[in-house]
C-alpha cells in the first residue's frame, strides 16, 4: 500500500534512534548544508549582473513584518509543529527566510515599494505586486540552487561511504532533474516580474484577493505555491513532479503580512496562468471565514516556509491534524519519484481545511 513520508509520524524507535545520533548528524548536516551553500552561491548579483562577493541577506519576507509577531527577536518555524528532535523549532528574525543571490545595493531599491508597511493604506499598486512576484521567485531560485547541490553533495557522500554508485544515483537523479526544471521557471519568473518592473507595465498580474484585517495575526507568510486541486477537487497541476520539460506547472502567490495594528492578506497569480480561473472563481464566491481557512489549508500543506508568533498557544501547535498537514513531505513510499497522483491529490484535498486552527482568525493580542 502507498503511503506518504510524513515527519510528524516518526515512530518511538525512530525517534530514539534520532535522539542517540542527535549530535553526530547535526555536525554532519552542518558540513553538508555548508559546502552546499558555497557551491550554490553565483558569483554575479542576479539583479544588476556585477561581480560581488557580498551578497545581502535578503529576508522572503520583510522583517519589519516578522518583528511585529517576534518574541524576543525570534519566532517559531514549522517544526514547532511537526516536532522533529534533529531540526531548530524557532528562528532569529534577521535569520528567518533569507537567501544570498543580489548585492546590498540593488536589494535597498527593488524591494522598497511593496516593503514599506505605509504603502499599506491602500490597495497594493502594479509595481508592489511585481516586486513580490520577483522575490518569491529569487527565493525559490535560491532554495532549488542549494537542493540541487545538496542532493549531489550528499549522493557525492553516500558514494563515498560505500554506498553502491548506481544506486545512489538512480535515487538521486530524478530528484535533480525535477528542481533543475523548476529552477529554469523561476529563473523565468524572476525575468518576467523584473522586465514588469522595469517597463512599467499594468495588470500583468492577477491580484484576485486583498484583504486587510482590523487585527494582528500570529503569522507571516510570504511565497508561491503549486495547487493541486482547486475547492471542488478539480486538478490544476497535474503533476508537480514532472520530468517533461514541457510541462510547466503553475504557481499562485499567497501574502501574509502582520502589520502593527492590522494583517494584510493578498493572492495573486501571472495572467497567463489560466489554470487558476476554477480556482479564483470558486474562492471569490465564499464567506471570509471561509476565505481565511482556505489560506491557512494552503500555507500548511504547500510550504514549510511559514513563521509563527511564540505566543501562540499549544493547544493549536500540538494539534494532531496540523501536525499530520505540516508533517507531509509530498515524498512517496514504493511508488517512483513522480509519485501517485491519486494520493497526492487525496492529501490536497480542501476537505479538510476546518478541520486544523484558522491562525488568520487568531487575534495576536488574545492568544496564549
Amino acid at each position: 500500500m502507498n503511503e506518504m513520508l510524513n515527519l510528524s509520524n516518526i515512530n518511538a524507535h525512530e525517534l530514539s534512534k534520532m535522539l542517540e545520533n542527535k549530535v553526530e548528524f547535526k555536525k554532519t548536516l552542518s558540513k553538508l548544508s555548508s559546502d552546499s551553500r558555497k557551491d550554490s552561491k553565483p558569483d554575479r548579483c542576479l539583479y544588476c549582473s556585477k561581480l560581488t562577493t557580498q551578497f545581502c541577506n535578503s529576508h522572503s519576507i520583510p522583517a519589519s513584518f516578522l518583528r511585529n509577531i517576534s518574541v524576543n527577536g525570534k519566532c517559531y518555524i514549522n517544526n514547532e509543529i511537526i516536532d522533529l528532535p534533529l531540526l531548530d523549532t524557532e528562528k532569529g528574525v534577521n535569520n528567518s527566510g533569507t537567501f544570498h543571490l543580489i548585492c546590498r545595493e540593488c536589494d535597498n531599491i527593488i524591494f522598497k515599494d511593496y516593503e514599506n508597511p505605509d504603502n499599506y493604506s491602500a490597495m497594493p499598486t502594479d509595481k508592489m505586486i511585481a516586486q513580490i512576484a520577483m522575490k518569491n521567485n529569487l527565493k525559490s531560485i535560491s532554495k532549488r540552487r542549494f537542493e540541487i547541490a545538496l542532493y549531489k553533495n550528499a549522493q557525492k557522500s553516500l558514494i563515498d561511504s560505500g554506498f553502491p554508485p548506481d544506486s545512489a544515483k538512480a535515487f538521486f537523479g530524478p530528484i535533480e532533474q525535477i528542481n533543475t526544471l523548476d529552477l529554469k521557471d523561476y529563473y523565468r519568473g524572476f525575468k518576467r516580474a523584473k522586465k514588469i518592473i522595469e517597463k512599467g507595465w499594468k495588470n500583468e498580474f492577477y491580484l484576485f484577493y486583498y484583504e486587510k484585517l482590523n487585527y494582528v495575526v500570529p503569522i507571516a507568510f510570504q511565497g508561491q505555491i503549486a495547487l493541486i486541486l482547486d475547492l471542488q477537487g478539480n486538478v490544476i497541476n497535474n503533476n508537480v513532479y514532472s520530468t517533461s520539460p514541457d510541462y510547466k506547472v503553475q504557481t499562485l502567490n499567497i501574502c501574509v503580512f502582520p502589520l502593527k495594528n492590522s494583517s494584510i492578506i493578498m493572492l495573486f497569480i501571472d495572467k497567463h496562468d489560466k489554470r487558476y480561473r476554477s480556482f479564483y472563481k470558486q474562492f471569490k464566491s465564499l464567506p471570509i471565514a471561509k476565505k481565511l481557512a482556505a489560506i491557512n489549508f494552503m500555507i500548511f500543506r504547500y510550504s514549510e516556509d511559514v513563521y509563527l508568533s511564540k505566543q501562540v498557544n499549544d493547544i493549536y501547535l500540538k494539534n494532531k491534524e496540523l501536525k499530520d498537514l505540516t508533517g507531509d513531505t509530498g515524498i512517496q513510499i514504493g511508488t517512483s519519484v513522480e509519485g501517485n497522483e491519486e494520493l497526492l491529490r487525496e492529501k490536497s484535498s480542501f476537505s479538510v481545511m476546518e478541520n486544523i486552527p484558522n491562525f488568520l482568525e487568531i487575534k495576536l493580542e488574545n492568544v496564549g
